[in-house]
């Protein structure tokens, strides 16, 4: 049987591995930018992550990339850089709340969130009721907040 690429299994069985970790940087409500990192763990003990760099005040996601099936050497490290930031070990209804959250603000304001959310979507839980709601503020007053 063939294997799926990287791609094939991100879309179709990342949300079935354990979530890990969610982190979150320090300050992101005031700055309006919020870096996330999602970890999922693979039976083998390898990990597949998400980053998602978030604009809460206009643009909603946009960056986005994964690691795929890592062993912990690579996330330790991706770890020890992220410490330098002031990263937080964080609940995942939070992060979700901001990704989703930011994604509706953006685009109910004419922008387009990443392209490569579209993959990375598929390492956060669904977007259902399931997820309690966190009320979160997106943009400033309620209008987009462009920082240029």
């Amino acid at each position: 049987m063939k294997q799926p690429t990287p791609e094939q299994y991100i879309r179709t069985r990342a949300r079935k591995l354990s979530l890990d970790a969610c982190y979150l940087n320090e300050g992101w409500k005031e700055s309006g930018l919020a870096s996330i990192f999602i970890v999922r763990k693979h039976t083998n003990q390898n990990y597949t992550f998400g980053v998602y760099l978030v604009d809460l005040f206009a643009l909603g996601t946009k960056d986005t990339f994964y690691n795929f099936n890592v062993p912990e050497s690579v996330l330790t490290e991706m770890l020890g850089r992220m410490k330098e930031d002031k990263f937080l070990k964080t609940d995942y209804a939070l992060v979700h709340n901001i990704i989703f959250g930011a994604n509706e603000f953006a685009e109910d304001n004419g922008y387009k969130i990443s392209k490569d959310f579209k993959l990375t979507q598929f390492i956060l839980e669904e977007d259902t009721e399931d997820i309690e709601l966190i009320d979160i503020e997106f943009g400033k007053d309620g209008k987009p907040f462009l920082i240029i």
